[in-house]
């Protein structure tokens, strides 16, 4: 007995509305066959551009149009265009160095508890992302550490802050 197909646009409609769901069963059909592809497109960070894909997805989905063709192709357009957008500031050239940070007298809150932890590359990262607006690229060039182990490093330290 085969499986009912997949209805991508049914999806999108309904991740359109915000429906979680609907944005749980897309990801779960469609991410390891988008995953196989990102690896092609950007192997320093496959996972990375899988991640903002979805995102751009989950922000956008009411930007589809079925009239203008199937959800799955329209799907995979956007992966390219974040593809494409990866690419261009890996390209670019971050600012040579950070910002200073403030002295730890005057860090408050959940930014003191993250610098009282072990691991300075979270409580760096975290902080000049708050801080500076800076995201993961421009973070990887500030603090030498490549855009996956910042991820990592920013993931942890949340995680750790809501324990």
């Amino acid at each position: 007995m085969e499986a009912a197909p997949f209805d991508h646009t049914a999806a999108l409609i309904a991740c359109a509305r915000g429906d979680q769901t609907a944005f749980h069963q897309l990801y779960d059909h469609e991410a390891p066959h988008m995953l196989a592809l990102c690896r092609r497109l950007l192997p320093t960070d496959a996972e990375g551009l899988l991640h903002d894909t979805f995102a751009l997805l989950w922000r956008n989905a009411d930007q589809y149009d079925a009239a203008m063709g199937p959800a799955r192709p329209w799907i995979y357009s956007v992966l390219r265009h974040v593809a494409n957008s990866h690419r261009m500031r890996q390209n670019a050239v971050p600012a040579l160095a950070a910002p200073a940070l403030p002295p730890s007298a005057l860090i408050r809150g959940h930014l003191a508890k993250l610098a009282a932890r072990e691991d300075a590359i979270a409580y760096e990262a975290i902080a000049h992302a708050y801080l500076h607006g800076a995201g993961y690229r421009r973070l990887s060039g500030w603090l030498r550490q490549d855009e996956a182990q910042i991820r990592r490093a920013v993931r942890g330290g949340l995680e750790a802050l809501s324990a």
